[in-house]
């Protein structure tokens, strides 16, 4: 997510938001963004010019540059909703309540986020397209790291005029659980396909050397010595191994692509990239993966009996 800060009361207080950076009043309630021929509920963010928002919000693209707060006529949406209805900085969205009123803006700023969808506009904009003042029911609290936060929204709930607290640190915990536990998926898939690598090799293997038990018999009778032998059949699974490789990388990324892309969640959104370190590792696993098939298969090498090749019908 992009909120800094460890928790968030809901209250019935307003604010002029010049409070210190520790303490913000701010304007969240639930509208529908339209734009495309398709409509989906976000968070909208009313805040006032003068808040210091810098300590809650950082506001940035994918590439880690910084968007400024939008201004009159502006708004700043996250990027999973972007990407979902092909909105671009520059286009003109609506923002629609339940009584249908509308607000009409220009998006000034696509921001990177990854839990919960959220559009940004500043009070004059809500003022000036709806002919009312936000409402500053919500207060945003930016605790010291040493703080008892859930010591504190327990004393926080018992005020009659606090509705609810919500603890970020806890909302950043349940999601980070959620991709341990898909990390345990990940390790169990690249097992399998481990499994599935060495099974297909020793197959093969098995089958190459069978079908020319004779040609093996007859070159260990020329004198080549059992490194050389070796050489001579597992060189082909090396080769394969490569072609592999050359084949299965490009064909792996687009699969990662197509699987990431038909997985949708409205509420989180997919950092979808790949370090080139892990193309490093594919190619290296498979090679060792041949390594150790061919380890497993020469000592059947070794039993072939050179009388084998006395066999031959040629």
């Amino acid at each position: 997510g992009t909120g800094t800060g460890t928790g968030t009361g809901t209250g019935t207080g307003t604010g002029t938001g010049t409070e210190p950076g520790w303490c913000v009043p701010v304007c969240e309630t639930a509208y529908d963004l339209v734009a495309g021929g398709g409509r989906k509920t976000v968070n909208l963010l009313v805040f006032d010019e003068g808040a210091d928002m810098a300590p809650f919000l950082n506001l940035h693209t994918a590439d880690k540059e910084p968007i400024a707060f939008p201004g009159a006529g502006e708004v700043v949406i996250t990027d999973k909703i972007a990407n979902d209805f092909g909105i671009k900085v520059g286009d003109t969205v609506t923002l629609q309540n339940e009584d249908m009123q509308a607000i009409t803006v220009k998006v000034s700023g696509i921001n990177q986020n990854f839990i919960y969808n959220y559009a940004y506009i500043n009070h004059v904009t809500y003022r000036e397209q709806t002919g009312e003042e936000a409402e500053y029911k919500n207060l945003y609290l930016n605790l010291p790291e040493n703080a008892d936060v859930h010591r504190i929204s327990a004393a926080l709930m018992k005020w009659e005029d606090v509705a609810s607290v919500t603890v970020n640190a806890d909302t950043m915990e349940r999601f980070s659980s959620m991709m341990r536990s898909l990390d345990l998926i990940v390790v169990f898939v690249i097992a399998c396909a481990a499994g599935l690598a060495i099974i297909v090799l020793y197959n093969l293997t098995n089958i190459n050397i069978t079908e020319r038990i004779r040609e093996i018999a007859t070159i260990k009778v020329l004198g080549f010595h059992r490194r050389e032998t070796s050489s001579y059949v597992f060189r082909e699974n090396m080769v394969l191994a490569a072609m592999g490789i050359a084949v299965g990388l490009p064909l792996g990324h687009l699969l990662h692509l197509f699987v990431m892309n038909e997985i949708h969640i409205d509420m989180i959104a997919f950092d979808i990239r790949v370090r080139t370190v892990s193309y490093l590792y594919s190619a290296v696993l498979t090679y060792l993966f041949a390594w150790v098939v061919n380890l497993l298969m020469g000592g059947k090498l070794e039993k072939i009996s050179m009388t084998e090749s006395l066999k031959s019908v040629d």
